[in-house]
């Protein structure tokens, strides 16, 4: 499947979404948001997954994963 939008997160990036997740004490907007772009990057070493994957994995609507892509 090709990817309308495709995230590509750099390492300092990638750092910083995995430090604000890993402390837990942003608003719940924030972090859910951080996970769909560490999920979503297709940089070097990132997962790929797709919008469905996503959806499933994080109990998130398919119209908040495809905004926040975007």
């Amino acid at each position: 499947m090709a990817f309308p939008y495709r995230v590509v997160v750099t390492e300092d990036q990638r750092a910083e979404l995995h430090g604000l997740v890993g402390s837990g004490t942003a608003p719940a907007r924030m972090l859910t948001r951080a996970r769909i772009l560490l999920k979503a990057d297709h940089g070097e070493g990132g997962p790929r997954w797709s919008n469905a994957a996503i959806t499933a994995a994080l109990d998130v609507n398919a119209s908040t994963v495809l905004r926040v892509r975007r």
